[in-house]
């Protein structure tokens, strides 16, 4: 990532026509806008062509953009508002939330497997994370995901989802409480092993 500093500099440039700079700010952010609405579609095709519509919004309302948060703030409000418009123009259901890829197994306290036993846990546990993100209300889910997975601060969190930095903590200390509870039947298992 660039600093706040740097960040503006590129926008400035880029505000003048300097495709270059533009450039260098896609760079910097095709990764987590690309991860950050594939989290919230379940679909990759969605994801990159979402991703590709959420450049092009940013590099033409460029000149609307107020300095007033980073322009990574901005950038991810537009990609939240395409996804969320996507996927209520398409009817569907926010698809199958994949963030364990992202999880250090080690960091997080589950160790690589070494029996059958723990890898089929193992395989149960993941099953079990997946379905109880997958099941949380959508606000408390997409700051869960900007917090936790995009590493966002509250503060920034906040201006994307538009709400208070306290409605941001209070979603989060939710979405882990609903995913204690129902990932409790997963932690008493491996407590046993």
């Amino acid at each position: 990532m660039i600093d706040r500093e740097q960040e503006l500099d590129l926008v400035n440039r880029a505000r003048r026509g300097e495709v270059e700079a533009f450039m260098a700010l896609i760079r910097t952010y095709q990764v987590p806008i690309y991860r950050l609405i594939y989290r919230m579609t379940g679909n990759r095709e969605d994801a990159a062509d979402l991703m590709q519509e959420t450049m092009l919004k940013a590099y033409t309302g460029l000149k609307k953009f107020k300095a007033r948060s980073g322009f990574h703030t901005w950038l991810y409000r537009i990609a939240v508002n395409e996804t969320l418009n996507f996927l209520q123009r398409s009817g569907r259901e926010k698809g199958k939330m994949e963030y364990l890829d992202e999880i250090d197994t080690t960091e997080s306290g589950l160790a690589v497997a070494a029996s059958p036993e723990e890898t089929l846990m193992g395989e149960e546990f993941r099953t079990g994370l997946e379905q109880a993100l997958a099941g949380l209300p959508a606000d408390y889910k997409l700051a869960f995901t900007l917090v936790v997975f995009q590493g966002l601060s509250h503060s920034e969190a906040a201006q994307v989802l538009g709400c208070s930095e306290g409605t941001v903590s209070w979603k989060i200390h939710e979405a882990r409480k609903m995913l204690r509870e129902k990932m409790r039947p997963y932690l008493d298992r491996a407590r046993e092993v």
